[in-house]
Order: C-alpha cells, then structure tokens, then sequence
C-alpha cells in the first residue's frame, strides 16, 4: 500500500481521491466496453454458428444433387460451382467461429481479471486516503 504519510493535509488528499475516483471510472468504463465486447463475441458466435449449419445443409444438398443419375451438364456446373463458393464460405465461417473463441477469448478473460484486481487496490487507496484524511487538521 501507499504511503498515506505523503498527503500532508486534507487538500491533498482531496486531490488524490479526485485522482483515485477519475482511475476507478477508467477501469470502470473498461470494464463495461469489456462486457460489450464479450456480449458482441457470444452473439457474433451464435450468429456463425447458426450461418454455418445453414451452409452444411447446402453443402450436401449440392452434394446430392451432384450425385443424383442423369443430371444435365448445365445443372452439374452451376452445382458445382454453387458448392465451390459455399466451401469457401464454410472455411470463412469456421475461421470466424474460431477466432471468437480460443486466445482470444481467454486474454479477454485476463484482462478481465487484470481490471477487477486494480479496482480492488484503487478501492482499497481511497479508502486509506478518506481513512488518513480524518486524522488531519481541519
């Protein structure tokens, strides 16, 4: 902890939790475009998860067309090429469904907890300050 001993007298004191109460609203905000971004992630991941499933299910529609007897040239290459663009779009998705999770994710969570803990010590130095304050001269 901080040497408390260093704020003289109530003024400076003053000034310190000013500076303590202007700190605590910068991890705050943090923390609060944190959750933001943790809700932005989950929903981003329910969205591609679900635009996934949907281009699995062209996939193999595409793909049982292509495999049914007697389809004509023309319907076998725009099927074809349906089904190329549809794998390109399943690999972005899966790229995108793994970078919403993983690394990512887990240093969200550490800056989470890197967030909480100066919060904890901001809390704690005000209230030594308000604390070391009430012991000085009026």
């Amino acid at each position: 902890m901080p040497s408390y001993s260093l704020l003289t007298d109530r003024s400076l004191c003053d000034t310190a939790i000013a500076e303590v109460d202007f700190e605590l609203k910068t991890y705050t905000t943090r923390d609060a475009v944190g959750e933001l971004a943790d809700d932005r992630a989950s929903r981003t991941q329910t969205s591609t998860a679900a635009q996934l499933a949907s281009v699995n299910a062209k996939i193999a529609v595409a793909d049982a067309v292509l495999a049914a007897p007697g389809i004509d040239d023309e319907l076998r290459e725009t099927t074809t090429d349906e089904r190329a663009a549809l794998l390109v779009r399943r690999t972005a998705l899966s790229k995108r469904n793994r970078q919403a999770s993983g690394v990512t994710r887990f240093l969200a969570e550490l800056d989470a907890e890197q967030i909480d803990g100066q919060v904890a010590i901001l809390n704690a130095a005000r209230a030594g300050i308000v604390t070391h304050r009430a012991t000085l001269p009026a």
